[in-house]
């Protein structure tokens, strides 16, 4: 799940054995949530110390919330830091090559599940009914690191899991959602999912760095070597004016599964 409203609404409407939630972390201390229990909540739910997240804190809220609302654990993962992983590749993500998906929300998944099931899984997928392109494009294969073969990590691709995609099925649309939503205790931030995605429209990202300007202004300091959107850098994405009919709140469109609201 992203933690967003569809995600939310698959979650509580078609309960599965195991809810999963792979967050985003971030090692900017500036970025960090004012709550300090919010912080140690997330950091015992990962396991390790939780600093700050590329996505909005509000959604850490409404994940926690979502947990006592089903009355049924959410296990939450997560993999490499942003930072360590823009090290590691020596670049920044961007529509051509969109590694971040991979690595900070599939990964973490895939490797959770290599350890804890290891058998070939039927995976809800909260694409909508508008969104039917999407489940075409659905991966069931990933590469992941199996064992060891002369101290060195062993590599395979497997057929993990087959998509199932209820919404498509009962014709479950972003009104149906959103309506939902609207009557729903649980709080969620205006847009989901990574603050500064690449794939959010322009005025998206512009409107996000009034609602978030410090994790805009972290995606903004990666861009020393490189950009994440070709036509423009975020910097300039925060001079532009605001346009004030904008339809605001529509996700990432991330095709992996895990990032729309």
């Amino acid at each position: 799940m992203s933690g967003g409203k569809t995600s939310a609404y698959m979650a509580v409407h078609y309960p599965a054995d195991y809810t999963v939630f792979a967050l985003v972390c971030i090692d900017d201390k500036t970025c960090a949530p004012k709550d300090a229990s919010l912080v140690k909540q997330v950091s015992d739910k990962i396991g390790k110390e939780f600093i700050a997240t590329a996505e909005d804190d509000m959604t850490l809220k409404a994940v926690l919330d979502l947990e006592q609302m089903i009355g049924k654990e959410i296990i939450w993962l997560t993999g490499l830091s942003f930072e360590q992983l823009i090290e590691k590749r020596k670049a920044l993500p961007n529509k051509q090559w969109r590694f971040c998906t991979t690595e900070l929300k599939l990964r973490p998944i895939w490797d959770w599940w290599h350890k804890n099931i290891n058998d070939k899984i039927r995976m809800g997928i909260g694409f909508r009914y508008d969104e039917l392109e999407r489940a075409e494009r659905l991966s069931t294969s990933f590469k992941g690191i199996v064992g060891k073969y002369n101290d060195k990590n062993k590599w395979q691709e497997i057929e993990w899991r087959e998509g199932y995609f209820p919404l498509i099925q009962d014709k479950i649309l972003h009104y149906h959602v959103n309506k939902w939503a609207q009557t729903s205790p649980l709080k969620f931030p205006t847009d989901s999912n990574c603050v500064g995605c690449f794939h959010k429209p322009v005025q998206q990202l512009r409107k996000n760095w009034d609602d978030n300007t410090c994790k805009m202004q972290w995606f903004a300091n990666q861009e020393t070597k490189a950009t994440w959107k070709k036509e423009t850098t975020y910097n300039n994405i925060k001079s532009i004016g605001l346009q004030q009919d904008f339809f605001f709140g529509t996700g990432s469109g991330c095709n992996a599964g895990y990032c729309t609201d």
